[in-house]
């Protein structure tokens, strides 16, 4: 009869558990970050509020058809309208960099906003915010 090794279910936990760990700092963070914001301005007229911005794809690979959505807000950080526009590049190639705008009519109560990218199929697309 062959001599059988049994390995604890704590050991294989500790093991399972420390993989997970060492691939969620270095792998999956680095490959999750998929564009980089440069740059987002907002000008203001007395009937409209326009931002403009950069954004550079860190991927690694081209991205298709990619949304962005402005969450305005108040001064607090509630939502007060989301709008949605297209990059100037669509395709975006690996390290390329597109423009993008969006306008809204303007409204006093907008104090701030939030950018968000995102794909049709691919759901939101993680960022890191580079902005000045």
């Amino acid at each position: 009869m062959a001599n059988k090794t049994v390995v604890p279910n704590w050991a294989f936990l500790i093991v399972l558990l420390t993989t997970i760990l060492l691939f969620s700092r270095d792998g999956v963070t680095q490959q999750r970050t998929q564009v980089e914001l440069l740059s987002a301005k907002v000008s203001a007229t007395q009937t409209s509020l326009e931002l403009v911005g950069q954004v550079k794809n860190i991927s690694g690979r081209p991205v298709e058809g990619v949304d962005v959505a402005i969450d305005f807000q108040d001064a607090s950080g509630k939502s007060v309208q989301v709008v949605k526009g297209k990059l100037a590049k669509d395709p975006l190639p690996a390290d390329g960099v597109s423009d993008f705008k969006v306008s809204t009519p303007y409204d006093a109560s907008i104090k701030r906003f939030n950018v968000v990218f995102s794909t049709l199929f691919g759901g939101r697309l993680a960022m890191k915010d580079s902005r000045k």
